[in-house]
């Protein structure tokens, strides 16, 4: 069943844009959020028109595309920055505002009941056009957490439809996390979304975590863009809402491969081999015991099947080998062999692929497979 109060929102053109050195054209980014829609996004933060030029351009080209997610504009705590939102045509709009005294004091320069009142102020002019309102609660890994509560309150009562937490340094642990959104979504009746930074490597424990604790959105990118080690990604976060928590978040999890790769190239930024869900090696094998084991049973080294997420299983050639994977990959090529025929070969192989620093092709294991054939004959 379609748990539909859990949105899943995307920022890799916002967030996922701030990697240092990451920049998407104006047609990459409509093309990102149609293959984002495509799989069942609900929800695309799309930038900052307040900085104008071509960020601006490409709100009001993806304002215009005829997508039916919600697109939503970022906005600093600043009036001006709305009215520059509006004039784009958008009609659902982020409000970022510090939570901790770390950024309210050393950062701005301002103080607790600043964040409070600016807050209202910018809910109040953003409802008076009709807007749909999420509002910030930035750095709340460091937060008061008494000061949280009275802002969260105050955040529901003028009148957001959201409000956002940001571990925006990526401090908190998948326990913290849990209790912080337990303990908020109790004191306020509006959605809670969870901005988990991977500082850590915690993101996407985190996000799942902060939805255990009542978190209502999560807000994740494609591949894990965003400033320094990024923020939860699109993958790993939901499926391990599907498979951790058993949720239904609507995503259709086959798509996935082709959106990750197509935002690794956009972004110049490759998929690691060793990502968990989409990387490269998260379904090759070369271990002989694993091997062995995965051509009688498939889900005996892998936790889903490569077609759940549009991927392929793939046995490696390497210095691990064994005979069983040797033997496959003969067979696959046309050249049928029985097990107990390759001994001599297997040592081969490890030897060779030490010798290139690589794993071998299938083509390669033929032509060793025939060169030790002809050295037996001789």
């Amino acid at each position: 069943m379609t748990e539909s109060w859990l949105l899943i929102e995307d920022s890799t053109l916002r967030e996922g844009e701030q990697s240092p050195g990451v920049a998407f054209t104006a047609d990459e980014k409509v093309s990102i959020a149609r293959l984002l829609e495509g799989i069942g996004v609900q929800a695309l933060e799309m930038g900052t028109a307040a900085m104008g030029g071509p960020e601006e351009e490409a709100v009001r080209t993806l304002v215009s595309s005829g997508l039916r997610m919600r697109l939503i504009g970022w906005n600093r705590g600043r009036r001006s920055d709305l009215e520059r939102s509006f004039e784009c045509g958008v009609d659902s709009v982020h409000i970022g505002l510090p939570s901790s005294d770390a950024h309210i004091e050393r950062k701005f320069g301002k103080s607790r009941d600043w964040v409070v009142e600016t807050m209202q102020e910018l809910v109040a002019y953003a409802k008076g056009q009709r807007a749909w309102v999420s509002v910030s609660a930035e750095d709340v890994g460091r937060a008061d957490a008494e000061f949280l509560i009275h802002y969260a309150r105050a955040v529901a009562e003028a009148g957001a439809d959201r409000m956002r937490l940001s571990d925006t340094i990526g401090v908190l642990d998948p326990f913290r996390a849990h209790d912080l959104f337990q303990r908020l979504s109790a004191e306020v009746p509006i959605p809670l979304q969870a901005h988990m930074h991977n500082d850590y490597g915690l993101a996407t424990a985190n996000t799942l975590a902060a939805v255990r604790g009542g978190a209502r959105h999560v807000h994740v990118t494609v591949n894990g863009l965003g400033e320094r080690a990024g923020i939860g990604p699109l993958d790993e976060v939901t499926m391990g809402l599907r498979t951790h928590l058993g949720l239904d978040t609507g995503i259709r999890f086959e798509g996935l491969c082709e959106l990750c790769e197509f935002v690794a190239v956009a972004s110049g930024r490759p998929i690691p081999a060793n990502k968990p869900v989409t990387g490269r090696s998260a379904f090759e094998h070369e271990s002989g015991i694993h091997v062995d084991g995965m051509l009688r049973v498939p889900d005996s080294f892998e936790p889903f099947p490569p077609e759940l997420v549009g991927a392929r299983r793939a046995i490696v050639i390497g210095k691990h080998s064994g005979s069983a994977a040797v033997q496959h990959v003969l067979v696959s090529q046309g050249v049928p062999v029985e097990r107990d025929q390759l001994g001599d070969l297997v040592q081969v192989v490890r030897y060779e692929a030490i010798r290139r620093k690589r794993a071998l092709t299938a083509d390669e294991v033929v032509t060793l497979y025939r060169d030790t054939q002809r050295a037996a004959t001789t």
